[in-house]
């Protein structure tokens, strides 16, 4: 089985996919540092030298490698199920669980570690809220997708995601 961890950065997708994919005996991949390690570079480097789109095109990239292994766990980049039917490929190829937290939370987890993240590491607090507030109104129709919606504000889904597999 496969599975894809989707939702906004700072959901908790990595954090909660390692813990989820020891708990269920799986191999755990990043989709971020796969393609860290396939490109033998940054994705801030990646993003400040070729651009959002040429990073989208190694993500779809990247997944459809990944997409062929089996018993894995994926946690996908932020905007992963947002471009070139990703999501959609992601719900056929396994299950799709998307890590949903309000704008307040993203908030505080992002302020603290927002200079690794291309994205959003020159916007200052203000304009970090409003981006946040933007893009998961943008992103929230792919998110929406999933096969599966789970609350992550607390961080306390991993028994959540558990039953709901069964």
């Amino acid at each position: 089985m496969i599975y894809f961890l989707v939702g906004f950065m700072g959901a908790g997708k990595t954090k909660v996919g390692q813990s989820l994919s020891k708990t269920l005996n799986l191999k755990f991949i990043d989709l971020d540092k796969t393609i860290e390690k396939g490109e033998n570079r940054s994705i801030n480097n990646i993003f400040s030298t070729d651009g959002e789109l040429y990073f989208r095109e190694l993500e779809e990239k990247y997944l459809s490698e990944i997409i062929i292994e089996d018993n894995i766990l994926v946690s996908t980049g932020g905007g992963t199920a947002t471009y070139h039917n990703l999501m959609e490929e992601m719900n056929e190829a396994g299950t799709t669980i998307y890590l949903k937290c309000c704008t307040e939370t993203l908030y505080n987890r992002l302020l603290v570690n927002k200079k690794k993240r291309p994205l959003i590491n020159k916007l200052s607090s203000k304009n970090l809220r409003s981006y946040i507030e933007n893009k998961i109104s943008e992103r929230s129709f792919y998110y929406k997708k999933a096969h599966h919606t789970i609350d992550n504000d607390n961080e306390l889904c991993i028994d959540k995601i558990i039953k709901i597999l069964g």
